[in-house]
C-alpha cells in the first residue's frame, strides 16, 4: 500500500532565534488575517512567512509565492536553515491541555509516495474546492518545497509500531519547546530517527497499510498535479523528491487525538424559506426547548447535544436572534439507516434531508461554517445569521470504516484537533528524496 520513506528535512539551526515556539504556526488555512500578521511581528523567521495564510494576497498572490520563496532560499543560504545530511524520519510529540486533562498526540513525519486516490493507498474523506488547490500548487511550483505535513491517520491493531516509536522516545529530542499560547501550539519533543535498521522496520510496517486523510487534501492534490507536471518535464521517477509529500501520521487509537465538530450557520433566507425548513424540521425531529443560560451557555449547550446524543441522533438549534433554543431528535419511526451509512452524521441528515430539499444545491450562498459553539451562537445572537446548529462529532469508528470502504463525507464533517504545527521541518522537492 503506501510507500513511507524518510527525506532529508529542511530545519531551523540551533541560533536562529532562540526558542522555536516563536517560529511555529498553524497549519495556512487556520490562519486568518489578523493571526498571520501577529506571528509575522513574532519573529522575521516565523515559517509564516513561507507558509502563508488561509487566504493569497488579495493584491498580489504571485508577488506572495515568489516572496515566500526568496524567503527560503535566504533562510538556507545564511544559516537559518539548514538541511540534514541523511535522510531521516521525525517523530513529534506535541503535549496540549485539554480543559483539566494533559493529553499528548505523536506525529510520525515521513515521505509519503504521491498516487492517485484509486490506487488506495491514501483516502481521502472530502472534496476539494479548485481555488484552494491551485493556490498550494502555486506555492510549490514558485518554492520547490512543502513548507508543512499533511495530518493522517493509519491503523496499527496489533501494536507493530509502538514499541518502535517509544524506543525513540526514551532518547533525548533534538527539539523541545513549551510551545506557544498564541499559535494555539502546545510543548513539542521532537526526534530525528536516521537509524538505519528503525528506518526498516517503520516503512515495513506501512507497505500493507493504507493512509487516512485528516487534514491537507488540498495539499495532497496540489502535490498531486506537481508530480505530474515534474514527471512530464523530466520523466517519472520514484526517487525524484517531487514524487512524495510531507506527512505526520497519527495512530487512530492515539491518546492525544480528537475529533471535534463543526457546526453550522444558515442566513441570507427569505421569509418562505426560513418557514419550509422550520416545515423540514418538524417533519424529522422531535423538539425539546433549552435555556441556554440555565445549561451553561453555548458551549454548555454544545457539551449537552453530546451527552444527550450518545445513544441516538442529536441536533441543537437556535433560532433568529439567539431565541427559541432547542434539542432535535429524530422521531420515533425514522430509520435513519434506510438513508444510507453517512446518515450516521448528522451533518449529512442536516444537509440531505433538511437543507437540500429547500436551497437545492447552493448551500454554499447560505452555509457556513465554525468549529466554536460559543461562535455560532454569537451569529445568531447578533443577527449576521438566521439559524444557528450545534452537532455532535463525527463518530471515528465510522470515519474509518466508511472513509476506508471509498466513500467521502459531506463538506466540514471533521475537525481533527489538536492542528499540526508548521515549522518542525520543511520537506524540499528538488533532486532525490
Amino acid at each position: 500500500m503506501a510507500v513511507f520513506r524518510p527525506f532529508r528535512g529542511c530545519r531551523y539551526a540551533a541560533q536562529s532565534g532562540g526558542d522555536i515556539s516563536k517560529l511555529l504556526c498553524p497549519p495556512y488555512d487556520m490562519i486568518g488575517a489578523s493571526l498571520k500578521e501577529r506571528l509575522q511581528r513574532q519573529s522575521p523567521y516565523n515559517a509564516v512567512h513561507l507558509e502563508g495564510g488561509e487566504q493569497p494576497d488579495p493584491v498580489d498572490p504571485e508577488g506572495g509565492y515568489r516572496r515566500a520563496a526568496e524567503s527560503f532560499r535566504q533562510w538556507l543560504g545564511s544559516g537559518v536553515l539548514a538541511q540534514d545530511d541523511v535522510p531521516s524520519f521525525y517523530l513529534m510529540c506535541h503535549s496540549y491541555n485539554d480543559g483539566e486533562t494533559k493529553k499528548q498526540q505523536l506525529g510520525l513525519f515521513g515521505d509519503v509516495l504521491v498516487e492517485d486516490y484509486d490506487r488506495g493507498s491514501v483516502l481521502p474523506h472530502e472534496f476539494t474546492r479548485e481555488p484552494a488547490v491551485l493556490d498550494r500548487v502555486a506555492l510549490l511550483e514558485a518554492s520547490l518545497t512543502q513548507f508543512s505535513p499533511l495530518m493522517t491517520l493509519y491503523r496499527d491493531s496489533d501494536g507493530t509500531l509502538r514499541p518502535v516509536l517509544q524506543e525513540v522516545m526514551s532518547a533525548q529530542p533534538a527539539i523541545q519547546t513549551d510551545g506557544s499560547p498564541d499559535s494555539n501550539i502546545g510543548s513539542i519533543a521532537f526526534w530525528k530517527i536516521s537509524d538505519a535498521e528503525t528506518q526498516r522496520k517503520i516503512s515495513e510496517f506501512f507497505e500493507g497499510r493504507p493512509i487516512f486523510l485528516a487534514d491537507g487534501h488540498h495539499r495532497y492534490e496540489a502535490a498531486l498535479r506537481y508530480r505530474v507536471s515534474q514527471s512530464r518535464e523530466k520523466g517519472d521517477d520514484p526517487q525524484a523528491a517531487h514524487s512524495y509529500v510531507m506527512m505526520s501520521l497519527t495512530e487512530f487509537d492515539d491518546s492525544g487525538l480528537q475529533l471535534l465538530p463543526y457546526h453550522k450557520v444558515v442566513g441570507g433566507l427569505s421569509p418562505v424559506q426560513l418557514q419550509q425548513l422550520e416545515g423540514k424540521l418538524q417533519e424529522l425531529f422531535e423538539a425539546e426547548s433549552v435555556n441556554l443560560e440555565q445549561c451553561g451557555g453555548a458551549e454548555g449547550f454544545g457539551r449537552l447535544v453530546i451527552e444527550r446524543g450518545e445513544s441516538g441522533h442529536m441536533i441543537g438549534i437556535v433560532g433568529p436572534g439567539g431565541d427559541n433554543a432547542r434539542l432535535l431528535s429524530l422521531r420515533e419511526g425514522i430509520d435513519w439507516r434506510q438513508w444510507g451509512e453517512l446518515a450516521v452524521s448528522e451533518a449529512w441528515v442536516l444537509d440531505e434531508q433538511v437543507l437540500k430539499p429547500v436551497l437545492g444545491g447552493e448551500l454554499g450562498r447560505y452555509v457556513d461554517y465554525s468549529h466554536d459553539a460559543s461562535r455560532t451562537v454569537e451569529l445568531v445572537k447578533d443577527g449576521a445569521q438566521q439559524l444557528g446548529f450545534l452537532l455532535k462529532p463525527f463518530p471515528m469508528d465510522a470515519f474509518e470504516a466508511i472513509v476506508g470502504g471509498g466513500q467521502r463525507l459531506p463538506s466540514k464533517s471533521t475537525f481533527f484537533y489538536p492542528k499540526l504545527p508548521t515549522g518542525l521541518v520543511f520537506n524540499r522537492l528538488d533532486g532525490t528524496i
